[in-house]
């Protein structure tokens, strides 16, 4: 009787290989923050886009109660474009050393507290130092939360994700912008008082830090080689983006670089050394030239129209109205930028811009002027989104809130350059010397963007590397 049986051998299929945690959060069908969390981010850019842009409105009402010429609000742009810079850098390298949740506490309570306190200014230099303490709070605000959803959202949701939020904002911004204008007209001595104390209403973003909401950076902690906790935040995540029980990996590998190399190493040091410092200063440069043309126009836009013709009332309502414009950038940006490299989105909006100021001096009238204020602010809407996005997404996990913070932070020093550069220009030689200068600055960053890396669809971890 034969015996040759064959016998099936052991199997020779192997377990399919653990996901890290960063390519399970890339591996998510969408970004699996809660509804709180989301709502925290919103009112954290809302009101760090209110506080950048109420300062316009508020200048003819601060020079009339206070007394002040308009060379006096020179050193209040310029003290709260370095305290940006400080904050920016502070916050940011906190943020890398002790985690995403610290670093957003302490800009969101420091933006607050310099804000409210903005509201009761007495004189310039009361008001310069508040506009400081608003700074530092202000500087780290959008990188970080910028990094942030960059660290929680699956590699192809990042820049969707903020550019969804940007659209709700501009919708609020518009209305505050309007009931502005209200206020400024039924309170002609102390309005401008409650709409800077308003700012200070970002406290209430503060309490959602938690575990639930706006819990820490899961890649964050797994550099460090706190698996256990970078696990438990990606199966929450994992949960809140809808994924079966099935699909959700449990047993997560280790991120390839040792957690202790990450530690030792200081966030600062790596940036300094190639292929990152290239690209530090490839995307400081960019800020730091932008930001001098950026703040030139809005924060003189009043003046600007004003030496144009236009009277103090119809600059404020040309100042509010361009507030609508971002809305319809939003909406452009949220179908194109998972679409189109980040970098092409940013020069085309930089451009947009820089053809917008030549429509407001071009002398073509009031009309021209007001098409030019609302085309200028579309541009600037279209590349701001794209802009932070890939600010946060060309640095590695273990220094990307620095290196976030610095570009932008250091960036906004270009702000600071404004006043001495453009504002001297505005009140020597007028409106049209003053607008061909923000031309200059707004093309020639355009042209240093240019030589970024490219960054759609891929993973940071590639990005990175």
């Amino acid at each position: 009787m034969s015996h040759d049986t064959a016998v099936d051998p052991p199997s020779s299929v192997h377990p399919a290989p653990r996901q890290t945690i960063s390519q399970a959060v890339d591996a998510m069908p969408k970004v699996g923050l809660t509804f709180g969390a989301g709502f925290a981010l919103f009112l954290a850019y809302f009101f760090t886009n209110y506080e950048i842009s109420v300062f316009a409105l508020t200048i003819p009402g601060i020079r009339d109660s206070l007394g002040l010429e308009a060379g006096d609000f020179g050193l209040p742009v310029t003290f709260n474009l370095i305290g940006y810079a400080i904050g920016a850098y502070a916050f940011g390298y906190l943020a890398d050393k002790r985690g995403r949740q610290l670093g957003l506490v302490l800009t969101f309570i420091t933006l607050g507290v310099g804000g409210l306190a903005t509201a009761f200014v007495w004189d310039a230099a009361s008001l310069s130092f508040f506009r400081f303490v608003a700074g530092c709070g202000m500087g780290a605000v959008l990188a970080l939360c910028t990094a942030y959803i960059g660290e929680m959202a699956p590699q192809n949701r990042r820049g969707q994700y903020l550019a969804r939020l940007y659209l709700l904002g501009g919708f609020l911004l518009l209305a505050t912008g309007l009931l502005s204008l209200l206020v400024l007209q039924a309170l002609p001595d102390a309005g401008w008082r409650l709409l800077l104390g308003f700012g200070g209403l970002v406290l209430i973003v503060v309490p959602f830090i938690n575990s639930r909401a706006l819990m820490e950076s899961p890649r964050w902690l797994a550099e460090r080689g706190r698996i256990a906790e970078a696990s438990g935040i990606v199966r929450r995540l994992q949960r809140n983006a809808g994924m079966p029980a099935e699909a959700r990996n449990d047993d997560f590998a280790e991120e390839d670089r040792p957690a202790a190399e990450v530690q030792a190493e200081s966030p600062l040091r790596s940036l300094l050394r190639p292929p990152l410092l290239g690209r530090l200063l490839i995307v400081l440069g960019f800020w730091f030239v932008f930001y001098i043309g950026m703040y030139a126009f809005s924060s003189y836009l009043p003046l600007i129209l004003e030496g144009l013709g236009v009277s103090t009332s119809n600059a404020l309502v040309i100042t509010v109205l361009t507030r609508a414009t971002p809305i319809l950038a939003a909406v452009v940006v949220v179908l194109l930028i998972e679409r189109l490299e980040r970098r092409t989105i940013v020069i085309g909006g930089v451009l947009i811009f820089a053809a917008a100021v030549g429509l407001i001096i071009s002398g073509l009238g009031e009309g021209a002027a007001t098409a030019g204020a609302l085309l200028a602010t579309f541009g600037i809407a279209v590349m701001a989104t794209p802009a932070y996005t890939y600010t946060a997404e060309v640095f590695p996990t273990k220094s990307r809130g620095t290196a976030a913070s610095i570009c932008d932070g250091i960036g906004h020093l270009g702000g600071a350059v404004a006043p001495f550069v453009v504002l001297p220009i505005l009140v020597t030689y007028g409106s049209v010397p003053a607008g061909v200068a923000i031309i200059v600055a707004v093309v020639l960053s355009a042209c240093i963007i240019a030589f970024g890396v490219r960054t759609r669809n891929r993973s940071l971890e590639e990005i990175a590397g």
